[in-house]
């Protein structure tokens, strides 16, 4: 049974059914965002805050916002200046950069004992500031390249309907162990989806797909890694420390990928390649940080 609770056996089985079998469905996007909804659902089901709650955690909620957009969407950008030359890849870091974290933030801080609440309530006022910021930053740096009120409406279905769906979700209990196991279902499907729709193109030009896993891993760990050592110099609430490294390393990939493949599908089909590769190292990261977070930074009652 230990394999249905392992989200490595299932990211690597995504990863593998991708390259082995592609994805070239036209309906590709629609069935990434399906996923997206139904991750963003089960992580939220069973979530409650009050409205007090957002002055009582109002400082942590603003690390979250700098952790994500300040930091996070900086250096995103500034990687994908490395490849500016090509302007497919170049929208698709910039797209990457514009949008929010991922609901893997909240699925990696309930993996790995985070603050829940804070998780939540930072999630919430970032996907509150994307409603604005994620088509101004892509209007400002990709012009007509893209519809901005198109972001907007994808951005605001992301966030709408999985509150609409958790209103009656969250009358009933789902066990813990379930919820995993489907959130490591819907995970492996993510990742199949979106290394499987551009596999021809990533098995044809390993060069450059190379490049790009290599920005990506130096994207994600090094600031993750830098700032939990930070983190733990000053004396951050560990809790705490667990939700801001998810906020500086996880952008919303799959999202990224999907407004990709829908509006520059056909104009700059390899923009999708920055988010798909993304996505591929951010839950490498995940599972890399998931099995060593508690050896780099020990609970206090084991701690040395």
């Amino acid at each position: 049974m230990k394999p249905l609770f392992d989200i490595k056996v299932w990211i690597i089985l995504g990863l593998v059914l991708g390259l082995v079998l592609g994805f070239d469905h036209p309906d590709a996007s629609t069935m990434l965002m399906i996923t997206l909804m139904i991750q963003m659902t089960l992580a939220l089901q069973g979530l409650k805050f009050n409205v007090s709650d957002f002055k009582d955690y109002k400082k942590g909620i603003l690390l979250c916002l700098i952790f994500c957009f300040l930091f996070n969407s900086t250096i995103t950008l500034l990687t994908g200046l490395l490849f500016i030359e090509d302007t497919a890849l170049w929208y698709g870091w910039v797209m990457l950069s514009a949008v929010p974290c991922a609901i893997s933030v909240m699925t990696s801080t309930f993996y790995m004992k985070g603050n829940m609440k804070l998780g939540m309530l930072g999630f919430t006022a970032i996907y509150a500031v994307a409603i604005v910021l994620t088509p101004l930053m892509t209007h400002f740096l990709m012009g007509e390249a893209v519809s901005s009120l198109k972001i907007l409406e994808y951005v605001l279905l992301f966030v709408i309907m999985p509150i609409l769906i958790d209103i009656p979700l969250n009358k009933v209990t789902i066990p813990p162990k379930l919820k995993i196991v489907v959130m490591n279902i819907v995970i492996m499907v993510m990742v199949f989806i979106s290394v499987g729709f551009r596999r021809d193109y990533i098995l044809s030009n390993p060069d450059v797909a190379l490049w790009i896993i290599v920005a990506n891993l130096a994207r994600i760990f090094i600031p993750c890694f830098a700032l939990i050592f930070i983190m733990k110099r000053i004396h951050i609430n560990r809790e705490d420390g667990v939700v801001y490294s998810a906020m500086i390393t996880w952008r919303n990939s799959g999202l990224a990928s999907t407004l990709c493949i829908v509006m520059l599908g056909t104009t700059y089909p390899d923009a999708v390649l920055p988010g798909v590769l993304s996505l591929l190292i951010e839950n490498l990261w995940f599972v890399i940080i998931q099995g060593s977070f508690s050896k780099i930074w020990p609970p206090e009652s084991t701690a040395a």
